[in-house]
C-alpha cells in the first residue's frame, strides 16, 4: 500500500464515523461524542478508534460500551461508503488528550505563579550578553563556494 493512502483512509473513516455518530445514530447517550483519531493496521483488518466526549455526563466506560454496541452500525457505514473491501474489526479507546492538556495548563499556571516578576525585563538587549566571538564570520575562502549560485542567477536573466 502506498504511503499516502493509509493516512488518507484514516481521515476519511474519521469523518465518516463522526457524521454517523452525530447525525445518523439517534442515541442521546452518545451526544457530544466525537471520534478524535482512527488508526488502521497495515493489513486493514483492525482499526483503533479514539473517542472523546465533551459535556456528556456518562463515564468513559459507559460510552465505550455504547460504542461497542453500535460498532455493527458503524461497520455498515463503512460498507455503504465503499471505502474498503474488507471491513476492519473496531476497537475503542478513550482519548486522554484533553485531560493531559488541562493538567499541563495547570502545571504551567502554577509555574507562572511561582515565577518572580521582578526579575523579568522585556527590554533586555541580547547583544549585551553575547560576546563578539559568538558571531559567525565568513571567510574569504568560503565565498568561492557561492559563486556558482550567482552565475546561475545571471544566466536566467
Amino acid at each position: 500500500m502506498k504511503n499516502y493512502r493509509l493516512p488518507r483512509l484514516q481521515e476519511e473513516l474519521k469523518k465518516l464515523f463522526n457524521i454517523a455518530i452525530s447525525q445518523k445514530l439517534n442515541d442521546p447517550k452518545l451526544s457530544w461524542v466525537q471520534i478524535t483519531d482512527v488508526v488502521i493496521s497495515k493489513d486493514l483488518h483492525y482499526a483503533k478508534l479514539y473517542y472523546s466526549h465533551y459535556n456528556n455526563p456518562a463515564t468513559h466506560e459507559k460510552i465505550k460500551e455504547l460504542l461497542i454496541k453500535s460498532s455493527g452500525f458503524l461497520k455498515k457505514q463503512i460498507a455503504g461508503a465503499k471505502l474498503m473491501r474488507t471491513i476492519p474489526e473496531l476497537s475503542f479507546f478513550y482519548d486522554e488528550t484533553e485531560e493531559r492538556a488541562a493538567k499541563m495548563d495547570s502545571l504551567l499556571s502554577s509555574l507562572k505563579d511561582d515565577y518572580d516578576d521582578d526579575d523579568y525585563d522585556p527590554d533586555i538587549d541580547l547583544d549585551d550578553y553575547l560576546d563578539d566571538d559568538d558571531y559567525f564570520d565568513f571567510d574569504d575562502e568560503d565565498e568561492d563556494d557561492y559563486d556558482d549560485f550567482e552565475d546561475d542567477d545571471e544566466d536566467e536573466e
